[in-house]
């Protein structure tokens, strides 16, 4: 009967987890960088500025580097609340040409994470990520899934703001997606975090049932 109770409450427990460790995942944590921009709060994090000293990754598809911003087409990253002017670094935009293509792809060299940051900049509905593993889908967001609201404003700091994904799988692609002008981003940061939030409960559980065999046998 003991043995039966402690199995429905792990089993409460892990249907907890799969309910609630999509938010949990998804933080707007940030540090200031000396440039006036918002960038990942994780110090074991890579990072590209999309200015000098880029990791190298590979970028393909309809993104382009910007600075500056076009009316009706891209407009620089800028959390009033919390910067005193918008970006004036290099950012990343997509589409380049959305009468082109709406998608561009950022590989890794072949080296998988779980973690994702970026500053998102003036988010909109209809800009999305898609993370892949091997080719296969592992998770995607939109813009109305992490702001509210995801309505491109400019300025307010609700929908400028750095997000940060951690992931239970491991990505070594992610697919940035806008159906029109534009999806902004700077301080693309990737990194690997263990454990993961929510694998962390997994663990738990999972020590709790060999620590229970272990005490039986002794």
């Amino acid at each position: 009967m003991k043995s039966t109770f402690i199995i429905l409450l792990c089993c409460a427990a892990l249907c907890m987890v799969s309910t609630s460790v999509r938010a949990d995942m998804i933080n707007n944590d940030y540090a200031l960088a000396a440039d006036d921009t918002l960038t990942t709060p994780y110090n074991w994090a890579i990072v590209d500025t999309f200015d000098s000293d880029r990791p190298g990754w590979t970028y393909t598809g309809y993104g382009k580097i910007r600075s500056g911003s076009v009316a009706g087409k891209y407009a620089a990253p800028f959390n009033s609340s919390i910067m005193s002017n918008p970006d004036s670094t290099n950012f990343f935009a997509v589409p380049e040409d959305k009468t082109v293509g709406l998608t561009a792809d950022v590989s890794f060299g072949g080296n998988e994470y779980n973690y994702l940051g970026m500053f998102w900049g003036s988010a909109d509905s209809y800009n999305s990520l898609e993370f892949y593993n091997g080719g296969t889908l592992i998770a995607s967001f939109d813009g109305t899934e992490i702001f509210n609201p995801a309505n491109g404003d400019q300025l307010n700091g609700s929908s400028n703001q750095y997000v940060n994904i951690h992931l239970t799988q491991s990505f070594d692609m992610v697919k940035i997606i806008s159906t029109d002008y534009a999806f902004e981003l700077d301080n693309l940061a990737v990194g690997v975090q263990t454990p993961v939030p929510g694998a962390a409960l997994l663990g738990i559980i999972g020590l709790g049932f060999a620590g229970k065999k272990l005490r039986k046998h002794t």
